[in-house]
């Protein structure tokens, strides 16, 4: 069997490490080709664990930003489908209430994915804003990917991390032992 996966597949259950390498090498072949279509369907992940962008000019429904219904593709419309299928890929569900680009509208929230993953969070909301001017320009996407990439290898080199001991009680207990579970514990 031959078949491929895409980028669909991992929605929901993707690692900040994984998410960060898509968007560097999505970005990276949009900056590169030119071209200005994306969306999670055309995503290969590759037998190496790489990311490649289909040239097929035919995403899914849901990833083109506001003004892409009424105008052509631009490299800021570009910014906004990166961002919507960076969200998809990590949370597991569209923008907008499933809705894209098409339920965006100048007075939306900009959804938050999670608070432990701040720098793609809030890069991911910059690509969602409704005005095209205020998106960053590929290229500042591809250059942030990049540096959050590096880190997050340093930190898998690294290894996980412990939390630091504390000194104990009287009673024998850490800080961190009560501020787990605050009733004294008996022996």
């Amino acid at each position: 069997m031959n078949e491929k996966l895409h980028t669909t597949d991992l929605a929901g259950h993707c690692n900040e490490p994984t998410a960060w390498k898509i968007l560097k090498e999505t970005t990276r072949q949009l900056v590169e080709r030119g071209q200005l279509v994306v969306a999670p369907s055309l995503i290969v992940i590759g037998d190496e664990g790489n990311f490649t962008l289909m040239d097929e000019a035919t995403p899914q429904a849901g990833f083109d930003a506001p003004e892409t219904a009424h105008a052509r593709r631009t490299t800021a419309s570009t910014a906004w489908s990166i961002g919507a299928t960076m969200f998809y890929i990590v949370m597991g569900r569209q923008v907008m209430n499933g809705k894209g680009g098409a339920g965006q509208s100048p007075t939306s929230k900009l959804p938050y994915m999670r608070s432990e993953w701040p720098q793609l969070s809030e890069l991911v909301q910059q690509c969602l804003q409704y005005a095209p001017e205020r998106r960053p320009a590929l290229q500042d996407i591809l250059d942030k990917a990049t540096e959050q990439c590096t880190r997050c290898d340093d930190d898998v080199r690294r290894g996980p991390r412990f939390k630091a001991a504390t000194a104990p009680h009287d009673d024998g207990q850490t800080e961190q032992d009560l501020a787990f579970w605050p009733e004294n514990m008996q022996p």
